[in-house]
């Protein structure tokens, strides 16, 4: 494992090995050790393509339908990238094919959380994204693509609370909060503005 090891810890290791054709080196290990199965069992309202759908239509590499039939997130297969960049909807998403799957993976489970705060189109402070890498473990972040709406990027961090937070302009689309500490959500909530 060299490329998603990060992904496949959130959903409980990798899983048997089988083949897989040609594509690029993070893409080809995702799929060998049963990533996009791992991944459809968690991303339940989004189709995940599995290894058996696998199918390049032009140039792109369909990984996954927005729920809703917002768009797809797309992969070049033929870029000549080991881990190459992610796009939704024909726009740049993710960097990296490891860091869409890692973001798609951690932002669905923290959804699922049952200590969090979460708030809807509200201010972000100015130097609230800084202030929380001060205190918090930078994660991916992704980009034009939030949920459902655009944004311009999805922050994430991880460490005593994991956040992530939505940004188009100065505002927030949207900010989630999880830590066991209620004074700990609060700290957080408070530094995105969402109290």
């Amino acid at each position: 494992m060299l490329w998603n090891v990060a992904a496949f810890d959130l959903v409980g290791g990798p899983g048997d090995e089988v083949a897989v054709g040609p594509f690029p080196a993070a893409v080809r290990e995702w799929f060998r050790f049963g990533g996009d199965e791992r991944m459809a069992a968690v991303c339940r309202d989004n189709r995940v393509t599995r290894l058996a759908g696998l199918r390049v239509a032009g140039t792109s590499l369909v990984l996954e339908s927005d729920g809703q039939g917002c768009g797809d997130w797309t992969v070049d297969p033929g870029a000549g990238d080991d881990d190459p960049p992610v796009s939704f909807g024909g726009s740049r998403y993710a960097d990296h094919f490891s860091e869409y799957v890692y973001a798609r993976l951690w932002e669905t489970l923290l959804w699922r959380e049952r200590d969090t705060l979460t708030e809807f189109d509200h201010g972000l402070p100015e130097g609230a994204i800084a202030g929380l890498g001060g205190w918090l473990r930078p994660l991916p972040t992704t980009y034009g693509w939030a949920l459902n709406q655009g944004c311009d990027a999805t922050y994430r961090f991880g460490g005593d609370a994991r956040v992530a937070v939505a940004v188009s302009g100065g505002v927030a689309v949207w900010s989630v909060v999880a830590a066991e500490s209620p004074e700990v959500r609060e700290h957080f909530a408070r530094l995105v503005g969402a109290l």
